[in-house]
């Protein structure tokens, strides 16, 4: 990841061919595409997600419009009233093909970006907002940001404790070690689709030019250097395709009781390993919210109860009264993961039943 430069052009023309292919996929068999389709259209998570942003961005410049002179908008009935409408008309969303793939070129493009230079992607992401606080403007795009995470999170703190915010993106860069497997595993699919090609050609040591010697007059012979080319909101909160309308109640228990027997099985294999570190890491907690760092409970608020905190306080007390793993999941399924949706599948909801696995340990 570090050091790749990509070559714009060719990072543009790859957007506009795969997201055609995509799209030419999809749209031979839908008319539309809604926002739970939007999740599963491309095996790239980050694209998807990405899709949902461009469109949460498109839909912010929608709200502008309603804006007027004319009206007090800082009424709280209306503010109450416009922000019901707009949790309504963000649950469904049905965009046609044309309108679509914009969205969709926009999303291929940035997460090449992330991918390649995060560095880059996140200045250019800081660099839209005139915001004093560069720290909330990020974390409002946490819940689109699925490649690199432990950079991101690294980097939420340090643009919370910095002065020069390139100056912490730089270091953020630097001191984070990426997955091979997970860049690997994004390549490949979009090989899958469509060959990836987009990163500027190294020269090979012996096509570098090398300076003449000097000549009887003393001066340098002149020769010519290659130089290389360098470029919703709470309300749109994506659900499973699975999860869609109509799903039942049994259905959703059913995926969560499977869900917890392979976090179990996972757990139990762990506890065979007889180390230190094992040990260390399934120890019983005797508070659960004291036990769950910055960084996780920053995650669980954001992406499970929506920014409610009063909900997460109260889930977390609700989980720290039961008496075992099994109930204090039933509980949150019952009492949350319907309300906000849950994707049982989702990186967040795994590390939070982690997390309560340890305190019942």
């Amino acid at each position: 990841m570090h050091g790749s430069k990509l070559n714009q052009e060719a990072t543009n023309t790859y957007s506009r061919s795969y997201s055609a292919k995509i799209i030419e996929d999809f749209f031979s068999r839908n008319k539309e595409i809604s926002g739970q389709q939007i999740i599963s259209l491309t095996p790239i998570k980050q694209v998807n997600f990405f899709v949902l942003k461009a469109l949460f961005e498109e839909w912010q410049e929608e709200i502008k419009k309603f804006r007027s002179p004319y009206f007090d908008y800082k009424n709280d009935d209306v503010n109450q009233a416009l922000k019901s409408f707009i949790n309504t008309l963000s649950k469904h969303i049905l965009i046609q093909k044309e309108n679509f793939q914009p969205l969709l070129e926009k999303a291929v493009i940035a997460t090449l970006e992330l991918l390649n230079d995060p560095a880059k992607y996140y200045t250019q992401e800081l660099s839209r907002t005139n915001a004093a606080d560069k720290t909330r403007e990020l974390k409002g795009i946490s819940k689109y940001i699925k490649l690199h995470k432990a950079l991101f999170d690294d980097l939420l703190i340090k643009l919370d404790k910095a002065d020069n915010i390139n100056l912490a993106i730089q270091q953020a860069v630097q001191e984070h070690s990426p997955s091979d497997s997970e860049t690997e595993q994004i390549v490949d699919h979009f090989n899958g689709t469509l060959t990836l090609d987009v990163l500027e050609k190294q020269p090979e040591i012996d096509e570098i030019l090398m300076p003449e010697p000097l000549d009887e007059l003393g001066e340098d012979s002149r020769v010519n250097e290659s130089s290389m080319i360098e470029d919703i909101n709470d309300e749109f909160d994506p659900v499973d395709e699975s999860q869609g309308e109509g799903a039942s109640h049994s259905n959703v228990n059913q995926q969560y009781k499977e869900d917890i027997k392979t976090l179990n099985q996972r757990y139990e294999e762990k506890e065979k390993v007889k180390n230190l570190a094992a040990v260390h890491e399934t120890k019983s907690m005797s508070d659960l919210k004291n036990n769950i760092n910055i960084n996780q409970r920053y995650m669980f608020v954001n992406d499970l109860f929506e920014g409610n905190e009063k909900d997460y306080e109260l889930a977390m007390d609700e989980v720290e009264s039961c008496d075992s793993f099994d109930s204090s999941v039933e509980l949150l399924v019952q009492n949350y993961a319907k309300k906000y949706a849950w994707d049982m599948n989702a990186d967040e909801v795994k590390e939070l039943l982690k997390v309560i696995f340890k305190r019942f340990r």
